[in-house]
Parts: C-alpha cells; structure tokens; sequence
C-alpha cells in the first residue's frame, strides 16, 4: 500500500493523500463519500492483498466517491516475485482511469522495479512501516534499520533500501540516540552508494538531502537535492515536509509555513506532521493559540503521542506562565513514556520541579531515577546537576559543591568523546559556572557562541544562545547576559517573559533593572 502511494505521487497530475492519513481508515466502516470529503479527494482505492504460500491474490478497485460508480477493476493471481509489477500495473491503471496524462518520465518511473528479490522488496516495506510510526521513537529506527540491512543482505544492489537506511542512520545520529561521529559517516555513505546505485531515483536524493542537513548541517546543499527529489516524487507529503524543515533552519518562516500547508494538503492526517513542523514551528514563532491547535490535532489522531502533549503543556508555561497544564500532562504519563527529542518523563518531570522550585520533590525523583543524565535532542544534563541545583534552592552549600563536581566530572569524561556537541559544553559551563569557576565557565560560553549551531541554524542556534546566556549570568557577566536576553526577545526564539520569571537560573540577574525592564518591554512575548 505505501508503496503503490509512492507509485501515484511520481505523477504530476494527481493528488495522493499519503499512507499516515488513509490507514486510519482501515478496519472501519467509514463511507467511502466521508472518506473522501474529510480527505479532499475525489476517488478512492479500494484493495484486498492476500498471500498463500508463494501465490499473490490482489483485488483493486477505483471508485468515484460522490457516485459511487466503480470507475475500474481489476483482479490480480501471481507470485510474490511479481509484487512491483502488479503495483506498477495498478499505479498506471489509476492514471488512465481517472483521465490524467502521463509523461515519458513519469511512465517509465512507474514502470522500473527497484530489486528483483521478493524477499528483500518485503523486508523494505516492512522497515518502512517501522519508519512512518509516530514519534521518532528510537526502538522503531532500530527495528527498521534491522530490516533494511537484512533486506541488503539478499540484494546489496537495492538503492531504495540503501536510501532508507541512510535515512535511519541519520535520524539516529540527528535525535542524539547515538550521536557518535561514525554514525554520521555511516549515513552519507549509505546516501551515496544509493546515489552511484539509482542517480534518477528521488529517493536517493531524499537520502544525500538529508546527509548533507542532519550530517553536515549544510542546508543550502539538502535544500538543492530535496528540490531534485520534489521533481520525481511532486506529490509527496515527506519531500514537502523536509523542505520545511530546511527552511526552518535558514530561517525562512513565510516559506515554512507554506511547505507545512502543502504537506498536509497530501498528508492531513499525519499525526508527526502537526506536531512538529506545525506545532514546534508556531511555539518557536510565538504563534501560541496555533501552536496549541496543531499539538491537539496531532494528539486527535494519535492519542499516545506523549512528546506531543508534553509539549502543548510546555507552550502554555511559555505562554501563559502556568505550569498546571504540564503537571497534569505529566501526571497522566506512563513512568516508561517515550518522549522522543524530549527524552523521558523523568526528564521533564525534573525540570518542572526545578521551576516549582520544589527542591525537596526534585530530590527525591533524582533518588528514584536510574538515569545518570538526563538527555534529550536540545539538553544533556547529568542527573547531579540537577541535584546541585536543588541544594541550591535548599541553601546547603556544600552539598551543591559536591553534586557540581560530580557532574563536572562526569561531562568531563564525555566532552572526550563528543567534542562537538554543544549540548555537553553548555551543560558544562553551567557546572563550572556552579563551582565557581568563572574563566572556565565564560569559555565554554565563548565556544557555544563560536559553534555552527549558534550562528547558522535558525531554530536551534537559539537554544544555544539560551544556554549560553544563563552561564552568563551564572558567571557573572550581566551585561553579556542581558545582551543575549534581549537579542532572544526581539526575534523568534524559545525564550518568553514567562520562562526568563519562572526558571531559578535567571536568579543572579532576577533584580537587575534591565533584566525588569525586558520582561515589561517583551510581556506580550
């Protein structure tokens, strides 16, 4: 099914409403003229696949939704080994059908098979359907890439399987599950044996996209090979989606709502799509009310998007400064919840109590947690730390100074292997920053500020400013502090008046008379 999706979205002509938005429909008994107009089409596919022993049996049908008239018919007897030429019998069948014209290209893309191995095509889809799942929950990728590099095993040849590999290796390393230098590698090479395999398949170049935006942070160059593959796969909700996401980086936001818009024109029912390219965009751009929309969206089509609704609870914080939301969110969460970016509830959960101030419950949830940091896409932050913050708001001194210097030296042992990584170098400036060590602290603030993530990418980069001015003004340079405050107020940004009143990290600079004067110049931000 997702693949015959993919057959129809190489044709110009038509509009292909994507596989995360039909399969709700599977199972029910939903009428095919609802269907229709809650998707915006005008037919439907109606199909039925069943495998006996090595035999394929495929019933196909094309209906016209405002009449019900059957428009085309057919019924399918082969082998397995002809499962993409039945799909590319069907995909073409659609086009005369519904009277659209096909291009030589587009024929002939519709025409190519990508492995000769039933085996390793089942395998592909197999993978795929681990891929689309919600969330970008790790133990989905892992079983994914398992499937892909058994599918390889059986054709080594197999470019689709060599692109969506890549893609899994990128979104490994992208989401921090494993953020190591070799799994960046890993991906771009995948990417290119896929490109020197199948040069005019825009799937690989969907791959060597995305290995030049999550490997290189090149964007302008992923944006060039994301436009190539727009031009085979027109239709396609997840080339759409990651020309948003590029653009988000560029900083381009008139062009990312666009790309959002178009996306859900062919995928109105992907649950990841408005939670992340709608709902995370609209938080960045203080667009608020929209942003709660589209995680309630998201949240109306997979229930158990957990990072979804933690994050709706986080927008109200920042815009509302209410943080009952997010404590009843968080209360309703399974204690093993998987928040994708967001890490794990302990995570959250501590942070919340970090801005209650409720040192004695951080404590305690820190005793309980098993976690040695708590680690998410924008924050590696060892458990201690927050346990020296705590003792912080407890006034004990010296048990803050001892849990600041068992982070210190665990971040210490880590930046060894993930120099890079700007996530650990700010975390450990706020330790060093912590004990005291003010030169040390300001030089980690001067290598976040130095960092390609500080000054290319768009929606990041100010994550990293965030971090580096509150080791400003945990070191002790205000000026420089309120400097990166102000910069973060007066453009899209993460930060609002309401996290800058709530987070006890602001406190060395809380009573400062421009501090004051910010959150009364920046109190509708």
């Amino acid at each position: 099914h997702d693949e015959l999706l993919t057959q129809l979205s190489k044709v110009a002509a038509l509009t292909v409403i994507s596989r995360t938005s039909v399969m709700g429909y599977a199972g029910t008994n939903t009428p095919l003229r609802q269907i229709a107009s809650e998707l915006k089409v005008g037919s439907v596919v109606e199909g039925s696949v069943q495998v006996i022993g090595g035999r394929l049996s495929v019933n196909v049908q094309l209906i016209d939704a405002a009449t019900d008239a059957h428009l085309w018919a057919e019924r399918y007897d082969r082998t397995l080994e002809d499962a993409f030429a039945v799909q590319s019998d069907v995909a073409q069948r659609i086009v005369a059908a519904v009277g659209a014209a096909l291009s030589g290209a587009e024929r002939q893309a519709l025409a190519e098979a990508p492995t000769a191995n039933a085996e390793a095509y089942r395998l592909y889809l197999q993978g795929r359907e681990y891929v689309i799942r919600p969330g970008y929950l790790r133990q989905n990728l892992e079983t994914a890439q398992q499937l892909y590099e058994r599918a390889l095993a059986l054709d080594p040849d197999f470019a689709l399987a060599r692109a969506a590999l890549s893609e899994v290796h990128g979104n490994m390393y992208w989401f921090r599950y494993d953020p190591s230098p070799s799994r960046a590698a890993r991906q771009r090479e995948e990417a290119e044996v896929a490109l020197r395999l199948a040069p005019d398949l825009p799937q690989t170049h969907v791959a060597m996209g995305l290995a030049h935006y999550r490997g290189r942070r090149d964007y302008r160059r992923a944006l060039e090979e994301f436009r190539v593959a727009l031009d085979g796969l027109p239709n396609d909700a997840q080339v759409w989606r990651l020309i948003g996401f590029v653009h988000r980086r560029l900083g381009n936001w008139d062009e990312v709502v666009a790309a959002f818009e178009k996306a859900t024109q062919f995928d109105p029912r992907d649950a990841d799509l408005f939670y992340d390219l709608g709902g995370n965009t609209y938080r960045f751009l203080h667009r608020y009310a929209e942003a709660v929309r589209a995680y309630d969206r998201a949240l109306s089509l997979v229930p158990d998007l957990h990072v979804a609704a933690v994050s709706s609870g986080w927008t109200y914080v920042r815009w509302q400064g209410r943080l009952d939301t997010l404590r009843a969110v968080l209360s309703r969460l399974p204690r093993d919840a998987e928040l994708g970016e967001l890490g794990t509830r302990a995570a959250q959960h501590g942070q919340l109590l970090l801005w209650e101030r409720n040192a004695d419950s951080l404590l305690q949830v820190l005793a309980m947690t098993r976690a040695g940091v708590f680690e998410g896409l924008h924050f590696f932050l060892p458990s201690s730390l927050y346990a020296a913050w705590a003792h912080q708001l407890r006034g004990d001194r010296s048990a803050a100074h001892a849990a600041f210097d068992s982070a210190r030296a665990l971040l210490d042992s880590v930046i060894k292997e993930l120099p890079d990584d700007w996530r650990v170098h700010g975390a450990r400036g706020l330790v060093v920053a912590g004990l005291g060590r003010r030169d040390e602290a300001l030089r980690e603030a001067r290598w976040l500020q130095q960092s390609v993530v500080y000054r290319e990418d768009a929606i990041a980069g100010p994550w990293v400013a965030e971090v580096r001015a509150q080791i400003l003004a945990q070191a002790g340079d205000v000026d420089a502090a309120l400097d990166e405050i102000e910069r973060l107020l007066a453009r899209p940004s993460w930060l609002s008046v309401h996290t800058l009143r709530l987070d006890p990290l602001w406190d060395p600079i809380r009573d400062h008379p421009r501090f004051r004067a910010l959150l009364t110049r920046y109190a509708g931000r």
